[in-house]
């Protein structure tokens, strides 16, 4: 019985390294489409910005040393109204995604929601 609890015990230990060894990465549109959940193995320097790009056609926009996210399959910020943000572990990291090392076993959250950083843009 014991030689059994102790393999279990380290098919159990041996599992959970592997699901630490992972990134999940959630995509949720807002309502614009059914929201994704993904898993990819995570390596050395994965950032939110690589992680995405394992599941997603992105766009992007640079402003001098910034790059900005601004297009998710399809999905693009409207400047005022709405557009992506990310959160990792529930968290905001407080960087750009192209800034941000990932960990083993994080999750990465992209969603869809008010804009809430830049002013509408003028209608001409």
């Amino acid at each position: 019985m014991k030689q059994k609890l102790s393999t279990l015990f380290l098919v159990s230990a041996f599992a959970m390294s592997l699901q630490a060894q992972k990134v999940t990465v959630e995509i949720d549109y807002g309502g614009n489409k059914p929201a994704e959940t993904h898993q990819t193995d995570w390596y050395e320097g994965m950032t939110a910005q690589t992680a995405l790009q394992h599941f997603a056609t992105i766009e992007t926009y640079p402003v001098k040393n910034y790059i900005f996210i601004t297009t998710i399959n399809g999905i693009k910020n409207d400047r005022g109204v709405k557009a992506w943000y990310y959160t990792v572990n529930g968290e905001s990291t407080g960087k750009l995604a192209f800034r941000y090392n990932l960990q083993p076993g994080d999750t990465l959250r992209w969603i869809y929601k008010k804009d809430v950083c830049s002013k509408p843009q003028k209608k001409q």
